[in-house]
């Protein structure tokens, strides 16, 4: 009972938050008054309404975020919402959403007579044209034989050395020229961007050429290739299915690679006859990613796709698409690790799922009460049994029936150690990992996009550091989807954070997430929005820096390598979801900013990789003694240099430092300084990096670029508040890039300064000094119309 209760105030306070957040207009819990004379009022608690996560929090309509904090991850929050309850209740029944797993987290409440305005205006509603943000000159092209001009560094045609072969250091070589290692770059093409005219695909192909891409990844291209009037998802469209093959046949021409999902998200139709989907209208959206496994029918509606594509014979190659060396890769299924995807969003396969367990305890013997209920180690033991008995049966499909000579993997998302005798089954290993990746308040993949506008500099690279431990030493380790997302300001962070890494550990692929969703805005000049960088000149010359620092192998692979190592026990031991599906410890991840690191079972050596057990206690002490004061001076200072020198991060000061031989590259602000390059005076967050373009060291080299990358936007592009954390839109034409000046001072022979235009063309020749053996120059965002990131030095 409440004390007062029948007084005259109008409404109830809350301060409160949720976890695991449904969807928006969903329920979190139910607010029941019961008053003196026996009435009873309801109130829904809404998500999206009056509440949100306490997670990177936002405000809604009936909630303003009232107070924030932070943790090791992100800022977090809680609301304060108000409901009309009338007179004070003499009991308050706070109740949580029944069939949800969200949790309503009440953390006070209290009554008052006044309606509170919670929808506190906030400043910075828009970026303009101003004295931070100068307009952009920009035409999405690369003028041919420019500096920019990367198309030089191509080995045309793709496939010409026979198809791609893992040689026996565990990267991709060729059949006809084994001695001659390959790493892939390139981009996603996302749903009609896979499918474009023939004046659009060669368009396409100049840009990613000159880009220096090797390698397209065709994603979510299957429901476009599908015919829309069929009954089955399995009959395809002739001028779709022409369009596709042209564009692989000139990206093959001009020497890029390609690689695609058997499936991403082909829809369902009634005429796919699949067993367990009989008389469901509108099953999940992406449900046969769980039903191959344990479906014969969902088996063999993907055998039936696969085969109808790959037996297909490309006109424009005259070979099918099983034995084109071009197709360098395939994956089974996009993102599928059942121990995470098991359950999805449609409860109606859990039941198939349980009784599979069960047949599995009892032909294991182990069929008792406890082991029904569990869901921890054995559990994950049994659906990596369904998956690797599913991989096994694509795999022998693939290569005995259809001949194919792609390699093939699967399981292309999360790195959780529990995966890893799954993954042993595929040719190489495969992930995915994003910065600062939106999540949506209002509507999915509407706007507003909400985001945490973190660095993950300062949380000690998480990204890329979460995809480090994953890798198998001997296997080939790509990352098809990866990216920093606009519009968090720290995505300037991503050319040394994933160039410099990924060099650093000696990965084999690198591929931005996306190119394009849709070939709607590849023809034209627009705005930079979503995870798009066909219209980002800032990602595009980051792609830049990314591929001198990783494929012309600027940054040294670590020569000390360490691999995480755990027995069957130590697995099974595990609580399971959502306390332990095997998640790395975070120090071990840490590892990687010092060595390389990845993953071993307990049977499996690799030359010059040493194994540790990170489970235990005071793993550390098994590591060599530099390893050691890596770690430990990075526990106290934020800071660490990895072996070999070449990198540094300081979480705490927000910064990244490469110094090699060919590059320079600085993410900062203020000063900071290297062995050729100092810089100084920086009045922004930015990224500087100064690079090679004919191979030699910098101090011996005649052409040099220097990049400098602060923020990017668009005019008018809208917040909903001071965070900038809420997107309400992308905004207009022109693009606008902060206005950002850094002094320049090189240790350097005499060399001229030209600034460059963003595609590439002389800009102009920009002030500079020289003495006592130091060239020194302004790079100012700002010196020029339209805007400079870009200058050639030459001697």
């Amino acid at each position: 009972m409440l004390d007062g209760a029948g007084k005259e105030f109008q409404y109830l306070y809350l301060l409160h938050a949720s976890a695991w957040t449904p969807s928006a207009s969903m329920p979190v819990g139910m607010l029941i008054a019961e008053y003196a004379d026996g009435s009873t009022k309801e109130f829904p608690v809404l998500a999206g309404r009056d509440v949100g996560n306490w997670y990177q929090p936002y405000g809604v309509a009936n909630g303003v975020v009232a107070w924030t904090g932070e943790n090791a991850e992100t800022f977090v929050g809680l609301y304060l919402s108000q409901f009309p309850v009338g007179t004070i209740p003499a009991k308050l029944t706070f109740k949580a959403a029944a069939d949800s797993n969200s949790v309503w987290m009440i953390v006070s409440g209290t009554f008052g007579e006044r309606r509170l305005n919670l929808r506190r205006p906030e400043t910075l509603p828009y970026i303009v044209a101003n004295k931070d943000w100068v307009p952009v000159e920009y035409n999405g092209n690369t003028t041919a034989g420019s500096p920019l001009d990367f198309s030089v560094y191509l080995d045309a045609p793709a496939g010409k050395y026979g198809p791609v072969i893992i040689n026996r250091d565990g990267h991709f070589s060729f059949r006809d020229a084994p001695g001659k290692r390959i790493r892939f770059f390139g981009p996603n093409l996302v749903g009609t961007a896979n499918y474009l005219d023939k004046a659009l695909a060669d368009d396409f192909v100049t840009k990613a050429t000159r880009l220096g891409y090797n390698t397209v990844r065709f994603h979510h291209f299957d429901n476009g290739l599908i015919d829309p009037n069929a009954s089955d998802s399995l009959t395809f469209d002739p001028k779709a299915l022409d369009q596709f093959d042209y564009l692989f046949a000139e990206l093959k021409k001009h020497g890029i690679y390609s690689c695609l999902d058997l499936y991403a998200s082909r829809e369902l139709k009634p005429g796919d006859n699949i067993k367990e989907l009989e008389g469901r209208s509108s099953p999940e959206k992406f449900i046969l990613k769980r039903l191959i496994p344990i479906s014969e029918s969902a088996m063999d509606n993907w055998k039936e796709f696969a085969r109808r594509l790959l037996t297909h014979r490309n006109p424009y190659t005259g070979l099918t698409y099983a034995e084109d060396p071009a197709l360098y890769a395939l994956n089974l299924v996009n993102e599928n690790p059942l121990v995470i995807t098991w359950q999805g969003w449609d409860p109606a396969l859990i039941p198939l799922f349980e009784e599979r367990y069960v047949e599995y305890l009892k032909e294991k013997g182990l069929d008792t009460p406890e082991n029904r209920a569990s869901r921890g180690g054995l559990f994950i033991e049994f659906l990596n049994d369904l998956q690797i008995r599913s991989i096994e049966e694509q795999k022998r499909f693939l290569k005995d029936e259809l001949k194919l000579t792609a390699l093939v993997t699967d399981l292309n998302m999360i790195s959780k150690f529990t995966m890893n005798e799954v993954r042993e089954h595929l040719d190489f290993v495969d992930n995915h990992q994003y910065w600062d990746h939106p999540w949506f308040p209002v509507r999915d993949w509407h706007l507003p996009y909400a985001f945490s506008n973190k660095s993950s500099i300062a949380n000690r690279a998480e990204h890329p550091r979460y995809l480090m431990p994953a890798r198998i030493f001997g296997k080939p380790y790509t990352v098809t989807e990866f990216n920093f997302c606009n519009p968090n300001p720290y995505r300037v962070e991503a050319a040394l954070l994933i160039g410099g890494y990924a060099g650093l550990q000696d990965w084999d692929a690198l591929y931005r997430f996306a190119w394009s969703h849709g070939r709607y805005n590849m023809g034209k000049v627009d705005v930079p929005y979503g995870f798009d960088i066909v219209n980002d000149p800032q990602a595009q010359l980051a792609e830049r820096i990314i591929y001198l620092l990783f494929m012309r192998g600027y940054v040294r692979p670590a020569g000390p390598a360490f691999a995480f190592s755990c027995t069957p026990e130590q697995l099974r031991a595990l609580a399971g979801p959502p306390e332990n599906d095997g998640d790395y410890p975070a120090a071990f991840s840490e590892l990687g900013l010092y060595g390389r690191i990845g993953t071993l079972s307990p049977a499996v050596s690799f030359p010059g990789v040493q194994k540790v057990d990170a489970l235990n206690d005071n793993w550390e002490k098994q590591l060599p003694a530099a390893a050691r004061a890596a770690l430990g001076k990075l526990g106290k200072t934020g800071v660490i240099t990895s072996a070999g020198g070449q990198i540094t991060l300081d979480s705490k000061a927000k910064t990244l430092k490469i110094v090699a031989p060919q590059c320079e590259g600085m993410t900062f602000s203020g000063n900071m300084s290297g062995k050729v390059m100092r810089l100084s005076g920086g009045d922004r967050y930015q990224t500087a990096a100064l690079l090679s373009l004919d191979g030699k060291k910098l101090a011996e080299s005649k052409k040099l670029l220097f990049i400098q990358m602060p923020n990017l936007g668009a005019t008018k592009q809208k917040f909903a508040n001071e965070r900038r954390n809420l997107l309400e839109s992308w905004g207009e034409l022109p693009i606008l890039l902060e206005k950002c000046r850094t002094d320049v001072e090189l240790a350097l022979p005499r060399m001229k300064v030209e600034a460059l235009k963003f595609d590439g063309s002389p800009n102009g020749s920009v002030p500079s000094t020289y003495e006592n053996g130091r060239l020194r120059f302004t790079a100012d965002t700002a010196s020029r119309p339209g805007g400079v990131m870009v200058y050639l030095l030459t001697r």
